[in-house]
């Protein structure tokens, strides 16, 4: 009797260490930095300049401008439209950067896509760097820092040196940028 429990027993353990493992692996439920930035589409919501940007538009008469849509108009000579606010940034997966119009059109004639130009990483993904940041008036490569980087939100600060056309002088500000991911909306 003896010797028929432990045949059981072993013929049982060499059956289980033998059985075939049919558990499958688990995909990796990690996301990256890259794919939460190129399955978005960024809208520029927000724009603050710290500190605010004091401009003599003519000897005498000093605007300030604090935010990313009034320097903007500023270097444009005119004003941002709504239709411009609602463009996005698309950061594509083989590093290109595709700027589109959005929902709305400033006009019809323009293409709804164009070139924006080339992105990377740098710093261990904590700065994301532009060949020419699709959303700077001087079409500059810029570094940006990423303070913040979601499925729905994408935060920058850019670092920017302001000369005065009238006095001549450089001023150096911080420009922090809250973009909403606006795919599927």
């Amino acid at each position: 009797m003896k010797y028929l429990l432990a045949f059981s027993l072993g013929t049982l353990l060499l059956w289980s260490s033998c059985k075939e493992d049919d558990t499958q692996p688990v995909p990796s439920t990690e996301t990256t930095k890259t794919s939460l930035l190129t399955n978005a589409e960024w809208r520029l919501d927000e724009g603050t300049i710290n500190p605010s940007i004091d401009v003599e538009v003519v000897p005498g008469t000093t605007i300030t401008v604090n935010s990313y849509w009034d320097l903007l108009a500023y270097a444009g000579g005119g004003q941002v439209l709504e239709c411009d606010k609602d463009n996005r940034m698309i950061c594509k997966t083989d590093s290109s950067v595709v700027m589109d119009e959005g929902p709305t059109k400033c006009d019809s004639g323009d293409p709804q896509t164009t070139d924006g130009g080339k992105w990377n990483f740098e710093e261990s993904e904590t700065k994301l760097k532009f060949s020419s940041f699709p959303q700077d008036p001087t079409g500059e490569p810029r570094t940006l820092n990423i303070d913040m980087l979601s499925g729905t939100n994408l935060n920058l600060t850019m670092s920017y040196a302001f000369k005065n056309p009238i006095t001549g002088d450089t001023t150096y500000h911080a420009i922090v940028m809250k973009y909403s991911n606006q795919k599927g909306k």
